[in-house]
């Protein structure tokens, strides 16, 4: 059974009451030089992805191969070990790729989608809050996965609050979810996504359910507290002269796209395209959004902020006319 992952940059890195979605592939804001892994892997060395084979039974028969990413050009996906892999960007990766993980035993294969977005262009040092490879982070992974799968239209947005429920952010979803930090088995929003039973089991069907390794990093921030935590390493320099689109704004903002795009312009804003990042900007649209200002939908939706440095950068962008460059 086909699932999906949403990886960062450098290396590669609910549910409560009933409403029937097709699942929304989540997705988690690139980072400059910190690695984030959904899953993580046991067993594997720090860092890399890896194969989420929970559908087929694995022996020393099992073999393990990838797709070739796309588009070409942007960067390597290798075997690291067994069904651990690393992607590594090259200098220049600016788009969006998609590959995947396929793993198989005998003629039964079970395969993992992977999305990689491009890391965020960046400027000098670092400053920032640098991300402990033992700690789950809410801002970065939890929220990501809570939000794509059921706070959305038609569910338990902040708009549609299906049942009275909304998980749109850190405080909803410890209210609504009923999170008892470090009791992960008394926590209504675990229950629910491991519930065995089709009627109650969240996402409901035919919606996919949680993957094995998203549930174990629920229960797992959980059992560290359910902190409204977050890392973020940052650049420390912002040069906002001659902001180039196709190498700075485009792969930015690439994460956007899930929310943002052809058929699903949330907010009228479409980002899958350059007209539709000039519209947005020339309307004030995208400017508005980014920077929270009064009369526009403050994004990321139930995320933080962008930093100051990247709005501005955008903003100078925009001010020199938003060109195709």
């Amino acid at each position: 059974m086909p699932k999906n992952i949403f990886l960062i940059s450098i290396l590669v890195v609910f549910l409560l009451s009933s409403c029937s979605h097709q699942p929304i592939i989540p997705e988690v804001k690139p980072t400059t030089s910190t690695v984030t892994v959904t899953p993580t892997c046991q067993g594997c060395s720090t860092d890399p992805i890896c194969a989420v084979a929970d559908d087929i039974i694995i022996n020393e028969t099992t073999i393990y191969s990838t797709c070739i990413p796309q588009p070409a050009g942007q960067g390597t996906f290798i075997s690291h070990a067994g069904n651990c892999y690393i992607w590594t960007p090259s200098s220049s990766q600016t788009e969006i790729v998609t590959t995947c993980i396929i793993v198989c035993t005998g003629k039964i294969c079970d395969t993992t989608l992977v999305t990689i977005f491009p890391p965020l262009p960046s400027d000098t040092t670092f400053t920032g809050i640098k991300c402990n490879a033992d700690t789950v982070y809410f801002e970065k992974e939890i929220l990501p996965i809570i939000t794509a799968n059921c706070a959305y239209s038609g569910c338990h947005n902040t708009v549609t609050a299906a049942d009275g429920i909304k998980l749109d952010n850190y405080a909803n979803i410890i209210k609504y979810g009923k999170i008892k930090p470090f009791n992960v088995s008394k926590s209504e929003l675990y229950e629910v996504i491991t519930d065995t039973d089709q009627k109650d089991v969240m996402p409901p069907p035919p919606a996919a359910k949680l993957s094995v390794a998203q549930i174990a990093l629920i229960s797992k921030w959980i059992g560290q507290g359910a902190k409204n935590n977050t890392c973020n390493d940052q650049p420390g320099g912002c040069s906002t002269d001659n902001v180039s689109f196709s190498t700075y704004v485009k792969p930015a903002l690439a994460s956007c796209t899930t929310c943002h795009k052809t058929g699903n312009a949330g907010g009228g804003i479409n980002l899958d395209s350059y007209a539709g990042f000039k519209s947005a900007a020339i309307s004030g649209k995208l400017y508005g959004a980014l920077s929270w200002s009064n009369g526009f939908m403050a994004m990321p939706q139930g995320g933080s902020k962008l930093p100051d440095c990247n709005i501005n950068k955008i903003k100078s962008w925009i001010d020199a006319g938003a060109a195709n460059n």
